[in-house]
């Protein structure tokens, strides 16, 4: 790939950051690449063929949701805690850097949800999110979640809520809840409830090509329930509000080096399959 306008973006709250931030910006620039150096992504626009994202995973997601639809392509570098879905460590961002520009990283395509809000008497909402939409109740209580799949009803949910990741998701909050791994190919939605008060509710694995609605219900007609998406956006539902979730036709694309595959990832972050 050749690349004629970058972005490098980074956390200005994390002034440490900063300085590679800038030699990053220095290198692109010495290859010839035009580079500006961002802490906010309001002006991204389809000019820009690369988006450096320097942070951790939670920065990842906000510059996926921020380039999808924009079609940019996003090299990470992990500047965080996990950095999961990064190209590469900080101590190994330029050396990466200098593969990425010498046509050695390849397109990871992922797919995205598209979230819609549907609410008496008000327009419906749509939201884009890379990991996950979670819906749990405003205050810490059991609540129940009608759903349908396809407009055609299935049990319905009670407990403290409800995960539905991507495949790209499901090692996030989905595993921490006792979701399933699924490999990024794969063309599903993992439904995880979050402590269901039943012994006989599990996770659910559905296409993606299909659309789950769940309709929440509280017993207190005051109570609200809370849609988190990626755990940046955060909205408070009306009473029978339903929620829609499915694929989005737009996909994050990643920038990846050959040696940092799935597998390889999730041995050496999360210790799968370490004996």
């Amino acid at each position: 790939m050749i690349f004629k306008n970058a972005s490098v973006f980074y956390n200005a709250h994390k002034t440490h950051t900063a300085p590679l931030a800038q030699e990053v910006c220095a290198s692109l620039r010495a290859h010839g690449v035009h580079t500006d150096l961002i802490t906010q992504l309001d002006g991204l626009t389809a000019e820009t063929d690369l988006l450096v994202s320097m942070g951790g995973d939670g920065t990842m997601l906000y510059c996926a949701r921020a380039a999808a639809p924009l079609g940019i392509p996003i090299f990470g570098i992990n500047c965080g805690t996990l950095g999961f879905l990064a190209a590469c460590e900080k101590e190994d961002a330029l050396p990466t850097l200098q593969a990425l520009l010498n046509g050695k990283c390849a397109v990871n395509e992922r797919f995205m949800l598209h979230t819609r809000i549907l609410a008496k008497g008000a327009k419906p909402r749509e939201f884009l999110a890379f990991n996950d939409c979670v819906l749990r109740a405003a205050a810490p209580r059991a609540f129940l979640l009608e759903a349908k799949w396809n407009e055609k009803e299935m049990p319905s949910y009670f407990g403290d809520g409800v995960i539905v990741a991507t495949p790209t998701g499901s090692t996030a909050y989905s595993l921490a809840s006792g979701g399933p791994i699924v490999e990024p190919g794969v063309d599903v939605l993992a439904v995880t409830p979050i402590c269901p008060h039943t012994l006989n509710q599990r996770p659910l694995i559905l296409s993606a090509q299909g659309t789950l609605s769940l309709t929440p219900s509280f017993k207190n007609k005051a109570d609200r329930a809370l849609c988190s998406l990626d755990g940046q956006i955060n909205l408070t539902l009306p009473a029978g509000a339903c929620v829609q979730i499915t694929r989005s036709a737009l996909k994050a694309k990643l920038l990846c080096p050959p040696e940092r595959g799935f597998f390889q990832i999730l041995n050496r972050k999360l210790k799968w399959g370490n004996r």
